[in-house]
């Protein structure tokens, strides 16, 4: 589970080599789909897919966070997006998350 810049650095890993102990990659408020559609994303060049070794995709985003960004569009199949109310303005949103129950209601269920 990562946060924000964390959630680049989890997806820039993730593609770079397979960790099969890794089943499953949590992130919240991630930039990591626009850098992709930017073709900044240090490991993978935009138009390559994810490698099929990279785990499921939980990524929860809240639109009043403009540093967060929907997956699912930018890697079909591969991501599932999970919209979240933080109820505050941005900048506070981009740090609202974990304190949200929506939040934790995506997220618990997804733990083994």
């Amino acid at each position: 589970m990562a946060h924000s810049l964390g959630g680049i650095a989890c997806v820039d890993l993730l593609v770079q080599q397979p960790l099969p102990q890794v089943e499953l990659l949590i992130t919240v408020g991630s930039q990591a789909p626009f850098f992709y559609e930017i073709n900044a994303l240090y490991s993978l060049e935009y138009g390559e897919p994810l490698p099929d070794y990279f785990p499921s995709w939980v990524n929860i985003y809240d639109l009043r966070d403009f540093l967060s960004y929907i997956g699912a569009n930018v890697f079909p199949n591969k991501v599932q997006d999970v919209l979240v109310d933080n109820k505050q303005p941005f900048a506070r949103s981009h740090g609202a998350y974990w304190t949200n129950k929506a939040v934790w209601k995506a997220i618990i269920p997804q733990l083994p």
